[in-house]
């Protein structure tokens, strides 16, 4: 890691090697949210809603509270979100006790099964130009930085 010396300018702070890199992801995941909005935005959703739909597709009947970890959501932003979710009538509750295990309802999984294509066009169009090997090596930096 770089060292970074006391009196350094704001410049120079911004040609460091880690500050570009910051820099660069950022702007690519910016970019790639404003592309799954616009996509999302004829369907009614979100891209935090279908982030949440797609998390309760691939663990049905699981408690908020894994959902919330699946997600990195505070139990107020599960909640939150949810309950949007909840209104519109694309997933259900099950509460048993102080336990609540949300799934999809079949509207739920009918507005999955029209956004997920979408989405992966997105995202496959986005690392097109990249090799298997390429990605796998990609994939393995980045949880690197976890």
């Amino acid at each position: 890691m770089t060292e970074m010396p006391a009196s350094l300018d704001v410049d120079e702070a911004l040609r460091q090697p880690s500050i570009r890199l910051w820099r660069r992801l950022i702007r690519l995941t910016q970019g790639k949210i404003r592309d799954v909005e616009s996509a999302l935005s004829p369907l009614g959703l979100t891209p935090t809603e279908f982030d949440l739909l797609a998390v309760v597709r691939a663990h049905p009947g699981a408690t908020q509270q894994e959902l919330a970890q699946h997600m990195l959501f505070t139990e107020g932003n599960m909640t939150y979100h949810a309950q949007r979710l909840l209104s519109r009538g694309l997933i259900r509750r099950e509460v048993a006790g102080r336990t609540k295990r949300l799934s999809l309802t079949p509207e739920g999984s009918a507005l999955m099964n029209q956004a997920l294509p979408v989405v992966v066009d997105i995202h496959e169009a986005q690392f097109a130009g990249l090799t298997t090997d390429q990605l796998q090596q990609l994939e393995g930096l980045l949880r690197l930085l976890q």
